[in-house]
């Protein structure tokens, strides 16, 4: 195990795009999977019994390949090399701003004092990312994306009509959810282990989203407030929602 470790470990410093476009795939292709089994699309019918009596049955869906190939598309070709440009290349040259070059070298050279130069650094690089790239980045892409590749009717109309209505309320769903992760993520993860680990998180985060979308009882009107923050999507609309 240690070996194999080793050898992902270098794949990902060797051709971080190439591996993470094959490791995102398959952890999105993972989520979607586990939403569809552990909260599969349902219907309830109203039926008569044998007594003549009316009664609700359920009728579940059956697996939707289309679906999690649609997922694991979005996660290699789109979520991937973005992810790996910003947070591989790009985010981790950011230092904050507030420290002045005479007090960042001070730190830097204290071994007491460099942690906290850390922290300062992590926290400007959380707010950027948690500020910019969810809210104009990954919800307008994910839409874009999932709904091209559904081939729905008039897909922009669409997507400027979900966007429209559940942007804000998917941003307030994300921040709920991703900033911690990732304060943790930035601080003590290795840059080139980080998108990996969010992909791991992100199982998680999908399943709670399918849950909510496709169960009866939860989403809007269910009283719970960040169940009807996630309730985005109209009931004969499909959801396989998975941001970050």
């Amino acid at each position: 195990m240690p070996s194999l470790f080793h050898k992902y470990n270098n794949l990902l410093k060797k051709y971080p795009f190439r591996t993470n476009m094959v490791t995102t795939g398959a952890f999105f292709g993972i989520g979607d999977a586990c939403a569809q089994y552990l909260f599969p699309h349902k219907d309830i019918y109203t039926v008569l019994n044998d007594k003549g009596e009316e009664v609700d049955e359920i009728r579940y869906h059956p697996y939707n390949f289309p679906r999690t190939a649609r997922a694991m598309i979005y996660g290699s070709f789109f979520f991937a090399p973005i992810s790996v440009m910003w947070h591989g290349k790009t985010l981790p040259r950011f230092k904050n701003p507030f420290v002045s070059a005479t007090r960042r070298n001070a730190m830097k050279n204290d071994p007491k004092l460099y942690p906290r130069l850390h922290f300062y650094d992590t926290f400007f690089r959380l707010s950027i990312d948690q500020l910019l790239i969810p809210g104009f980045v990954w919800i307008p892409l994910y839409n874009t994306v999932m709904v091209t590749l559904a081939m729905h009717e008039h897909p922009f109309d669409l997507v400027y009509d979900k966007l429209h209505k559940n942007w804000w309320n998917v941003l307030k769903a994300s921040w709920t959810v991703w900033p911690m992760f990732q304060m943790v993520n930035l601080y003590f993860v290795p840059v080139h282990l980080r998108i990996v680990t969010a992909n791991v998180w992100s199982i998680g985060w999908n399943g709670f989203l399918s849950f909510v979308h496709n169960t009866q009882g939860h989403g809007k009107g269910s009283g719970k407030l960040l169940e009807e923050m996630v309730d985005i999507e109209d009931d004969d609309e499909e959801v396989t929602m998975v941001y970050d």
